[in-house]
């Protein structure tokens, strides 16, 4: 039960973070307002150093369903522990993005762009083409899984796992993710993209939920492979 609490409160705390800072770069009347592509990479990154360094010594800081699928397809990770850790993944997912709305209280008022409140929930390919945004989605995971498997079979020393992590989703976002905001992580996008649609937020536009599998699916495989080539060449 105590890996499940730390999982929750870890994703927790990554979507509000993550959410937090692309809020503050977006929402009108923020004194962050303008904040860039910089700004947001570097926001996500730390949001994840944070849930990684709280959750990391209780359940092995996963905070993210593709993760955990991928370590446990490649015996990593029990199989049997999968469904709880996804469950409190996307809760936690789920009650960070409801305190982005509460801590923006406000300024949803101020949003006239249906577009601009959505995406500070969940991403949105900047080109849409579901082949290319699947595979940017599927890249992305895989790189940041096999850095985080890399870490698991103690190739990294533990005592840095939170800036290793951290590092890896920074250069993912700098390098591959202009194409789809990086969700990389179910957790992040599918849990707070059902927050936007249940929440009383003026002007809401649609949650986009045809597109919303992409980051659901290309992170997942995308863990899988990742996970898999460490598995397969460092054994």
């Amino acid at each position: 039960m105590r890996e499940l609490v730390a999982e929750f409160f870890g994703t927790m705390l990554l979507v509000l973070l993550t959410d937090g800072t692309v809020a503050t770069a977006r929402l009108p009347r923020s004194h962050g307002l303008g904040g860039g592509w910089l700004t947001i990479a570097v926001g996500s990154a730390l949001a994840v150093v944070v849930a990684v360094g709280l959750a990391g010594p209780v359940s092995g800081g996963h905070v993210n369903p593709a993760v955990t699928v991928g370590l446990a397809v490649w015996g990593f990770f029990p199989a049997e522990r999968v469904g709880g850790y996804v469950v409190a993944q996307l809760a936690g997912g789920f009650l960070g993005a409801v305190l982005v709305w509460v801590a923006f209280w406000r300024h949803w008022d101020e949003a006239t762009d249906p577009a601009v409140t959505r995406g500070v929930f969940c991403t949105s390919p900047a080109i849409r083409h579901w082949p290319a945004n699947l595979f940017a989605e599927f890249l992305g995971t895989a790189v940041l899984a096999a850095g985080v498997t890399a870490l698991v079979r103690g190739f990294v020393a533990p005592g840095v796992a939170p800036w290793w992590v951290g590092g890896l989703v920074l250069v993912v976002g700098l390098a591959l993710g202009g194409t789809t905001g990086f969700a990389l992580n179910p957790a992040r996008d599918l849990a707070p993209r059902l927050a936007y649609r249940l929440l009383p937020i003026p002007g809401r536009g649609s949650p986009d939920w045809r597109y919303a599998w992409i980051p659901v699916a290309g992170p997942v495989f995308g863990a899988v492979v990742g996970v898999g080539i460490i598995a397969l060449l460092w054994n």
